[in-house]
Formats: structure tokens, sequence, C-alpha cells
């Protein structure tokens, strides 16, 4: 019984410690900046009453935590590539999201068929500057980067590995109630807070 209280003690303070890497209202956080889960909250909320707006749900549509985890996955990785790029003084200008817009809304048809089309595609329409910008700052890195590429994979390394390089040099922390974030693949990793003390389900 004792064992078993000293046990839980070290759980409890384990998850305690965890807790305390970072501001509870942050999401993710970084050198030069951070997450809050406010503003993930309010991508969430954006997607949810436009899908009632538009009457829209894309078939297999995210909801609740894999919704919230996905747009903050989009936030960190939005945050690394802006600052990946900014290190290299490379920048999206007003200008240039504004063009992409337009190149998107003539893409569609109509604005009225771009709120659709972000409904389907399952971005926020608070959020479509930052995509948009996202676009053009890959575009830009591609030619620094990889100029003479061949091929969509030669151009996907070289942006992975100035994401990796980011991640360590902003000391990238996510929020440990989100899990942990994959250089690999640019996603969020489920942790197991009790540092592998439980047994692993049958699934897993």
């Amino acid at each position: 019984m004792v064992k078993r209280k000293f046990a839980f003690l070290a759980l409890v303070i384990a998850a305690l410690l965890l807790s305390g890497c970072s501001n509870p209202s942050d999401a993710a956080s970084y050198k030069n900046g951070k997450i809050t889960i406010e503003r993930v909250q309010e991508s969430v909320s954006t997607i949810l009453k436009e899908r009632e707006k538009f009457d829209t749900s894309p078939e297999g549509a995210l909801t609740g935590e894999a919704l919230t985890l996905n747009q903050l996955e989009f936030h960190v990785f939005s945050a690394l590539l802006t600052q990946a790029a900014k290190d290299r003084n490379i920048v999206a200008t007003a200008a240039e999201v504004a063009e992409s817009r337009a190149g998107v809304v003539k893409n569609v048809g109509s604005e009225d068929q771009l709120s659709v089309a972000l409904v389907k595609a399952g971005i926020a329409s608070i959020d479509l500057n930052q995509y948009l910008s996202l676009i053009v700052l890959q575009d830009k890195l591609r030619i620094l980067l990889a100029p003479n590429a061949t091929d969509d994979g030669q151009i996907i390394q070289a942006l992975q590995k100035i994401m990796e390089e980011t991640v360590a040099k902003q000391e990238l922390k996510v929020n440990p109630r989100y899990g942990v974030w994959n250089t690999t693949t640019n996603k969020i990793d489920p942790t197991d807070p009790t540092g592998g003390a439980l047994p692993k389900s049958k699934n897993q």
C-alpha cells in the first residue's frame, strides 16, 4: 500500500512538472513568441460557425480535440516557417498576399465561393491571409534553398531541414496537454504524462 502511495505521488509530481513547462494559457511557446490557447480556439470556433453558416461539413471533417490539435499544428507550423524565413531576411509583403488572394478568388469564381471553399478545406476565414503568407514564403524559400531542384522531393527536403533547425534554435515547447512536436512529420504526437508507468492498451 505504501509503495502504491509513493508511486501515485510520483505521477502527480511528474504531471505538475510537465504542466509547469509553459504558461497554462499558452498552447505553444518559442523564443520569439507564443501561440495562446485562445488564439487556437478562435480558429476552431470560426471553422465551426462557418460550417453552420454555409451549411457545409466536409466528409470526414475534424471535430472536438482532433480539430483543436489540427489548428494548433497549423499555427505552430506557421510560426516556425515564418521565423525560418525571417532569419533569412524573407517576408511576405501585404501586396504579395493580396495578389495571392486575388488569384485564389479567380480560381474559385467569387468571394462567396471562396468562403465555401475555405469551409471545405477546413481553413478558418480569419486565418486565410496567414495561409497565403505561408505559400508566398515557401515559394521564396524554395528559390533560395533549392534553386536547381528538379523535383518536389528535393524542395521538401530542403524546407524540412530548415524547419528542424528552427525548432531547435527557437526551443519550441508545446503545452504537454496537447503533446510534443514531431520534427519529422511537423505534427504533434501525444505524450504519456506517466512516463511509461501505465501499461499500453492493446490497440497501441
